[in-house]
This record gives C-alpha cells, sequence and structure tokens, in this order.
C-alpha cells in the first residue's frame, strides 16, 4: 500500500469517526418530552364550516401543549442525555 493510499483511508475513517461523533451529540442533544402529559381540546364547528386539515389539528395540539407546559402542567422536554443520568 502506498503511503498517499494509507493517508486517503486515514482521512476517510477520521471523517467517518468524526461524523458519527457529531450525529450522536446532535441525536443526544434534541429535546425528548418525558413523563405524561395529557393535552386534551375540543373545536366546534358549524354544517357549512369545512373540516380540520391534519395540519391545523397538530398545530392546535402543539399550542395546547406548550401552554400546559407554560401553566406547569407538564414538564417542559429536555436533552435525551438527561435521562441517562437520572
Amino acid at each position: 500500500m502506498t503511503r498517499d493510499r494509507r493517508r486517503a483511508l486515514l482521512a476517510l475513517a477520521s471523517l467517518a469517526v468524526i461524523v458519527a461523533g457529531v450525529s450522536f451529540v446532535f441525536w443526544a442533544t434534541r429535546p425528548v418530552p418525558h413523563g405524561e402529559c395529557l393535552v386534551a381540546f375540543s373545536r366546534i364547528s358549524t354544517v357549512d364550516s369545512k373540516p380540520a386539515t391534519g395540519r391545523e389539528l397538530e398545530e392546535l395540539a402543539q399550542r395546547e401543549y406548550e401552554k400546559a407546559i407554560a401553566e406547569g402542567r407538564c414538564e417542559a422536554p429536555w436533552p435525551r442525555w438527561r435521562g441517562w443520568f437520572d
């Protein structure tokens, strides 16, 4: 094996280790919900109104979830790694 080929393989291996490390850190620091948090909401519509789209319902659920966190009814999400030490 030539010296240039060894350097290229070492550079590729180093790059793979760096990418794997960065990916792991990214994954471990993403906030995830923990504990149980029940959020319920209702929507009233009339006969002539259009049904809500899935996106609208998801946005409404997200707003209610954030409201529950702000009011202290649910715990805020925390980084995934915190659960490893609790």
